[in-house]
């Protein structure tokens, strides 16, 4: 299908499923809001018995050990709460772009909820951690970028300096345009672990590189299309027809680059469950 006919279907696919699409919209951001309220509680918590430090940037950027630790297991915990939420609002906007069953996608995840999202938080965590692994010289050198001009602002400029700053400003937007790319190669890895939930993460993300390869273009112009409702959605009531459409359509699209490979496993294993209920 075409981007235009992708669109047109998702359209179809999204009336006929839109109050489960907005109920799946309402819980997403239920769970985003939850994490939201808990780290502001935190924060207040905290500052009520002078602890507000741990949340100090300056600390952050100095190094501080605890600081970091509590970053890092405060992160790591958010983590768990919204990545397998995500992984199951992900699948359901699946099975609505497929025309698929939701009512047995949900009964088969409640009735296995601990293996699937156990598997969601794994897959998304090694997601996660690839491309921090990509992003690592990037944030090098934007931090070369911070030092070397603030060695420039309090002390005189120096030809090293001024070689040093340009150096870290051109390796920094090198570094952005590739993991930039990157990024995009690895966006279909998700959506195959979706349709197979017991297919191995790496394995995934291969086949994400693999089969976007060339589709770069075809992706950031899908996007771009729903750029244009950016300025809509900030009136608040539309977002609830917007972002559902957005899902089932790029969904859909997903689903469409996958070609040949769009081997959905869900409803076989669905019926293998039952056999044995």
């Amino acid at each position: 299908m075409t981007d235009k006919e992708i669109r047109q279907t998702a359209a179809t696919r999204l009336a006929k499923n839109s109050g489960d699409c907005v109920s799946l919209m309402v819980f997403q951001f239920s769970v985003i809001a939850l994490i939201v309220l808990c780290e502001s509680t935190l924060y207040l918590s905290l500052r009520s018995v002078g602890y507000n430090w741990l949340y100090s940037i300056k600390a952050l950027m100095n190094g501080t050990f605890s600081t970091w630790l509590f970053w890092i297991c405060k992160t790591v915990v958010e983590f768990a709460m919204a990545t397998p939420c995500f992984g199951l609002v992900r699948r359901l906007f699946l099975d609505v772009a497929m025309n698929g069953d939701m009512v047995e996608t949900r009964q088969y995840i409640s009735a296995h909820s601990v293996k699937f999202y156990s598997g969601s938080f794994y897959a998304a965590f090694i997601r996660v951690f690839i491309k921090l692994t990509v992003l690592t010289p990037g944030l090098l050198t934007s931090y070369g970028i911070y030092h070397w001009a603030k060695e420039i602002t309090l002390n005189e400029l120096t030809s090293g300096g001024l070689f040093a700053l340009t150096a870290c400003l051109s390796l920094t937007a090198v570094w952005v345009f590739l993991a930039s790319r990157f990024f995009i190669s690895m966006a279909m890895a998700p959506y195959i672990m979706s349709l197979n939930p017991r297919s191995n993460i790496f394995d995934a993300c291969d086949l994400s590189i693999k089969m976007m390869d060339g589709k770069h273009g075809r992706y950031l112009g899908f996007l771009m299309h729903f750029a244009i409702f950016l300025p809509v959605m900030l009136l608040v009531y539309p977002f609830f027809l917007i972002y559902p459409y957005f899902k089932v359509s790029y969904s859909l699209f997903m689903y469409e680059l996958l070609g040949d490979k769009n081997h959905d496993k869900m409803p076989g294993m669905i019926k293998r469950w039952k056999k044995y209920l």
